[in-house]
């Protein structure tokens, strides 16, 4: 299984030096130690004053002067600040419409203005669910407020920058440490505490390990990739089919998992059912290759067997 460790050579050749802004998010934290150990005195940012050499920027007012990156020599900037959960966008659109849009693109505008090019982290939420699965050329079609952000920021990079910008579409990007609170692990506490998995048969995407997504932005960035790109597996699945896999490989029974409708627990927004993406020719004619999902399962289950001794 791939690792942070496992980045190879081929895919730092000649990657830029890149800042991080949103480097205490579960993303950042991934990028964070490996992009330091291409440049350890690359650029990171969050909106706490974290410590550990980052900076503060806060998305609601961004102001990158005082960070200096053209000056340091940075060429790119991944953008991966903002709020994510899509129940929060719903409840307070204008608020997070502030960070997530009109914050985003400020940052763009002073990113491109000193000549760094920006690396948007987007979502497979700005498509509605009704055709899946969705190519990087698709038309966009967010039936949530997050989705609806992240569409127009996408849209509106193309305004400021039509051509030095990368955009990054991803799925459910989860890891696989005990104790991360991320996809299969959220799942695993549950069932480790004889507790019933509630999950949607209906819910469908592409889950992606967050050190795939690590090789493959740099691979992108080696490859001086624009434009629009998919970062996930091959592979489409349902939440309840995971929880479900994931449940046997921990041996407990099939019936600690509750088969239901996303309709059932989605009650503050209408989410999209099948967001499950292809991803991009520029990933797979490199010969780039994602973990199986199956091998993530196992993982994970070993993180938390059933019978293992507290």
């Amino acid at each position: 299984m791939h690792g942070q460790d496992g980045v190879n050579s081929r895919e730092q050749t000649h990657v830029p030096k890149t800042a991080i802004i949103g480097a205490t998010g579960f993303l950042g934290r991934n990028f964070l130690s490996p992009y330091r150990s291409l440049w350890p005195d690359c650029i990171a940012t969050s909106r706490r004053e974290a410590g550990e050499n980052i900076q503060f920027l806060d998305l609601a007012s961004p102001d990158i002067s005082s960070l200096r990156l053209a000056e340091t020599g940075h060429k790119e900037a991944l953008i991966l600040a903002g709020v994510t959960k899509v129940e929060m966008c719903e409840q307070n659109k204008e608020v997070t419409r502030k960070i997530n849009v009109d914050g985003t693109l400020e940052l763009i505008r002073q990113l491109v203005s000193e000549g760094i090019k920006p690396i948007f982290f987007s979502s497979d939420y700005v498509f509605d669910g009704s055709k899946a699965p969705y190519h990087d050329s698709d038309s966009t079609n967010p039936v949530t407020e997050y989705g609806k952000q992240k569409a127009e920021v996408e849209r509106r990079i193309c305004e400021i920058i039509p051509g030095n910008h990368l955009i990054i579409r991803l799925s459910k990007v989860f890891g696989l440490k005990k104790g991360d609170g991320t996809l299969f692990d959220e799942m695993a506490k549950i069932l480790r505490s004889g507790g019933i998995l509630r999950a949607a048969f209906d819910q469908v995407f592409c889950p992606t390990y967050v050190s795939d997504v690590l090789r493959a932005v740099l691979l992108l960035q080696s490859g001086k990739a624009n434009g629009i790109v998919h970062v996930c597996p091959p592979e489409a699945w349902s939440r309840y089919n995971l929880a479900v896999a994931l449940a046997k490989a921990m041996r407990i029974e099939a019936g600690k998992v509750c088969r239901i409708s996303i309709d059932e627990i989605s009650v503050s927004c209408k989410r999209p059912k099948n967001t499950s993406m292809t991803c991009s020719a520029l990933l797979t004619g490199e010969g780039f290759s994602f973990t199986p999902i199956a091998a993530c399962i196992d993982k994970a289950a070993s993180n938390w067997r059933a019978d293992e001794k507290e």
